[in-house]
């Protein structure tokens, strides 16, 4: 089980790595101390890891690569340091801030954390998602770039598609401190958590000049939505009838419990178009780079975020800022200069990319091709409306529903504050800056309206596109409602508390389902599953892949996924189970039904010598742990199979065979 102090020493290091270097850039790029303090954390991890990842495919996967990426930014900084006496230095609640920042990270990471019970352990619905801790072990295991932890057959390609940098920088954080990938998983989910409310809480400021500012930043990013609330008012039946279930689509906690690499790849892209704006006035190497590594950081954590969201909004940006003063002002070449070196930093993040698009296409092609996006409308409305009309509605109801059920007080109080700002380029703090942020925010919230994916089961892109432009809507919102406190506007703040204490009841479910867990029958035997783990290790080299019950412990999360496997296994999976191949293996969709399906009748018992040969060849099964919780332990396929004989069995509760020729006698 993890160990709270490695976890906390990873948080350290994660400090160490990327919120000093990140301050150090951001000075050396002319944002002033305050700002530079509340970028350092997402800026610093976004090019430390792209660096890294950069140096480990050439040098490998080493402490070497990690801190000589760490070193090449500081001097690169340290050699550019922007010193000017204006600046506004760092204000003296900055320590209370950050505090703050402290308290409300630990909910997404207590996802994260098991919960420890009478009858064994419990998990949070949300380390579903977290199965991918998988792909840190091998990652610390074998390197860069990663073999496909969860499919091995030789009719998929062997590399990983899915965008793995967040991963990455939590593999770094396992291999400098010796912790495992679920220790460091938590600890990397704190710091997309504490990075993200530190950059959220900076913008608020620095958009409103208040000290109070901050802390509504981080107070707003732990509410819910008015499901709940809407639900007791008028029942759950009518509710479900008028409006389409709850989906991914949803707030700052949920977000960060659940995904954290996307909200990571979404705090990537507020901070490119910062650095956007800054490439077009002061048109240098350092900033025009720095912007290719923030790009590439972005995409290679989320496709949604970092590739779809970023390039509509960059685009945007790009016009705007070459038609503005920032650009048209400066002396150094103006709009062509920034229109250029925007260019080369678009090419520069390809690049870096490369790996990774390299592996997409390989997949893609595995699959069988067809579109990865299409123009659908977010459906909003439930079935009391008739056909077409209710997807017509749809349109509409997104902007005038969806998001005022899901995000009331960020979004209606920061859509007024960015509105009321925007309009006015040279008003201060910063006009351009502003009116960039809410291109990136109509960018962000219209592209979860109208683009859906289609690679899955679950439309990620909608569900994921809104983050970057939430960012901006809470900080907006913080600053507005800030003003309005100091202004004392009675009406503004009424309405404020009446949407703050409608939406909280959520948000405090999510904290205590984070912190509690939900409980399951099968929490004793996860408890014991390290044990099995362990005695796996013995004959499954690392390089080795183990066949084990997809199903085992399914009842423990909201989707089937044997997390046992996922988070105490450290080794590679012959095939994972249908929920982790879904984003993992390139097969079409009717192949994975068909493995899965496989893999269920040999686990239960029913298994024919061809599924076993097809374990043994197909899907390269090197090791096979049969449980006595799977039907296979009473009608073992294995003990019979010539290609496989036991290595090892703990009477009643486990059976390890490995594959190769039966002996005599054996």
């Amino acid at each position: 089980m993890p160990s709270l102090s490695l976890a906390a020493l990873c948080i350290a290091t994660g400090l160490v790595l990327w919120m000093a270097s990140g301050y150090v850039l951001a000075r050396s790029l002319a944002f002033d101390r305050a700002v530079a303090l509340a970028l350092a954390p997402v800026l610093g991890w976004a090019v430390q890891n792209a660096l890294a990842l950069l140096l480990s495919l050439v040098i490998g996967f080493s402490p070497v690569a990690t801190v000589g990426a760490v070193a090449l930014i500081c001097a690169a900084g340290l050699l550019k340091v922007h010193r000017d006496e204006s600046d506004q230095s760092i204000p003296p609640f900055t320590l209370w801030v950050c505090l703050a920042a402290v308290i409300m990270a630990a909910g997404p990471a207590l996802a994260v954390l098991p919960k420890f019970t009478g009858d064994g352990v419990a998990v949070a619905p949300a380390l579903f998602d977290h199965a991918k801790i998988a792909l840190i072990d091998q990652i610390v295991r074998e390197g860069v770039p990663p073999v496909n932890p969860v499919y091995g057959g030789a009719e998929a390609p062997a590399g990983v598609a899915y965008y793995y940098l967040w991963q990455f920088g939590a593999a770094q954080l396992a291999q400098l401190t010796g912790a495992t990938g679920w220790e460091a998983d938590a600890a990397a989910s704190w710091l997309t958590a504490f990075s993200t409310l530190l950059l959220m809480a900076g913008l608020a400021r620095h958009f409103s000049g208040s000290s109070l500012a901050p802390f509504l930043a981080i107070g707003l990013s732990g509410l819910g939505s008015l499901r709940p609330v809407l639900g007791a008012m008028v029942g759950e039946e009518t509710l479900a009838h008028w409006l389409q279930p709850a989906t991914g689509l949803a707030g700052w906690l949920f977000q960060t419990s659940w995904s954290p690499h996307h909200v990571q790849a979404a705090g990537c892209v507020v901070v490119a178009v910062m650095t956007m704006l800054r490439l077009a006035r002061r048109p240098e190497a350092l900033t025009t780079v720095t912007l290719a590594l923030l790009a590439a950081a972005a995409y290679q954590s989320s496709i949604w975020v970092g590739g779809v969201v970023f390039a509509l909004a960059a685009a945007g940006c790009a016009l705007f800022l070459a038609r503005s003063r920032p650009a048209r002002s400066h002396p150094a070449g103006g709009a062509g200069t920034f229109l250029l070196l925007g260019g080369i930093a678009a090419v520069v993040a390809v690049a870096i990319a490369s790996p990774l698009l390299v592996e997409q296409y390989r997949s893609a092609v595995a699959r069988g091709g067809g579109r990865l996006i299409a123009i659908d409308p977010f459906e909003v409305l439930g079935p009391a409306l008739p056909q077409p009309l209710g997807r017509v509605l749809d349109v509409p109801a997104y902007w005038l529903v969806l998001l005022v059920v899901e995000f009331p007080l960020v979004y209606l109080a920061g859509a007024i504050t960015l509105a009321r700002m925007a309009p006015r380029p040279d008003a201060p703090p910063d006009g351009p800056l502003v009116r960039a942020l809410a291109i990136l925010t109509a960018a962000s919230l219209g592209t979860g309206w109208l683009l859906v994916s289609t690679t899955g089961v679950n439309n990620d892109l909608g569900w994921r596109a809104v983050l970057p432009g939430l960012m901006v809507l809470t900080a907006a919102a913080a600053a507005g409602l800030a003003r309005c406190m100091e202004r004392r506007a009675a009406l503004p703040l009424v309405l404020a508390m009446a949407a703050a204490t409608a939406t909280l009841p959520d948000g405090l479910r999510l904290a205590t389902e984070n912190l509690v867990g939900k409980p399951s029958p099968s929490a004793a035997a996860f408890a014991r599953s390290p044990a099995l783990w362990q005695a796996v290790r013995r004959h499954a080299p690392p390089d080795a892949r183990v066949a084990s019950n997809p199903a085992l412990f399914a009842d423990m999360t909201p989707w089937p996924v044997n997390l046992s496997w996922a988070l105490f296994a450290n080794r590679r999976s012959c095939f994972a189970g249908n929920e982790l191949a879904i984003a993992f293996a390139a097969l079409s969709s009717e192949r994975r039904t068909a493995v899965a399906d496989q893999f269920r009748r040999v686990f239960a018992g029913d298994g024919t010598p061809d599924d076993i040969r097809a374990l043994a060849r197909t899907h390269r099964c090197d090791v096979v742990a049969v449980t006595v919780f799977d039907g296979a332990w009473s009608h073992d396929p294995f003990a019979a199979s010539p290609f496989y004989r036991l290595a090892e069995t703990e009477p009643g509760l486990w059976r390890i065979y490995s594959a190769g020729p039966r002996t005599a006698g054996n």
